[in-house]
């Protein structure tokens, strides 16, 4: 099992596969389900540094892109991100299914 403390189970309990997925909705959880993207990104990245892994540029991408692979529309829509602000917001939220997990 992986020791790390931000790798994270999805709200079901299970593993997840992608171990960024489950890094910003830790980091997401951290901050209460909800919180500016630069916060998100900031919060990993200094994971990422203390534990001597990548950081940095391409790390803020690999953020990014995985927070739009996992975008949920609301709803029931199983997917655990949301955009409380609409399209364009950099306000990032965990769907309520994810918080309650």
């Amino acid at each position: 099992m992986d020791a790390h403390p931000m790798r994270a189970r999805d709200p079901a309990g299970i593993a997840v596969l992608e171990p960024l997925t489950g890094e910003v909705v830790a980091a997401l959880r951290y901050f209460r389900g909800v919180c500016h993207r630069k916060q998100v990104i900031d919060y990993i990245d200094a994971a990422h540094r203390r534990a001597g892994q990548l950081s940095g540029a391409a790390l803020a991408e690999a953020i990014v892109a995985c927070f739009e692979r996992h975008l949920g529309a609301g709803g029931d829509d199983h997917r655990p991100f949301r955009l409380p602000f609409g399209p364009g917001s950099h306000r990032w939220a965990l769907s309520e299914q994810a918080l309650a997990g």
